[in-house]
């Protein structure tokens, strides 16, 4: 049962949770975060969501497939290994790329950060899956 609170709540902090995880995602290659952690904290607002309006309310949140989820991440992480190897570098080696962008200065990017994104998916996919699958009718489970 969902109340006015937590629902007003839950509309309230979900932005903020999502802005959280984009920032431990993209934060974590100079810095603990990463995919992994980032992923954790954008489930907490998978759970929150659900707590609220049950599974179509993620459904409305996210509107892709835990499969989907899946096979995107891992298809990312595995390309970055292979982006390595045809570089002529060992499976997995991180690059860093810097450009200079007008009025923001030098930035600097890491192939590890594909990786992280790729992680990122895969652990949201399960997150959404575990949380589709804990959703559903007793009828479906018998």
């Amino acid at each position: 049962m969902s109340t006015v609170i937590l629902r007003t709540t839950a509309r309230l902090v979900t932005p903020g949770i999502v802005g959280a995880s984009l920032y431990l995602l993209l934060r974590g290659h100079n810095a603990p975060g990463g995919g992994f952690i980032g992923a954790l904290v954008a489930g907490a607002a998978i759970v929150l969501r659900y707590l609220v309006g049950g599974p179509v309310a993620v459904r409305r949140m996210l509107p892709v497939s835990a499969e989907s989820l899946l096979g995107v991440g891992l298809l990312i992480a595995l390309m970055t290994g292979i982006g390595s190897l045809i570089a002529g570098s060992e499976f997995l080696t991180s690059t860093i790329w810097s450009a200079r962008i007008p009025g923001i200065g030098k930035v600097k990017v890491a192939s590890s950060l594909a990786f992280d994104i790729g992680v990122y998916l895969i652990v949201l996919g399960v997150i959404v899956g575990v949380v589709g699958f804990l959703g559903e009718d007793d009828q479906v489970m018998q």
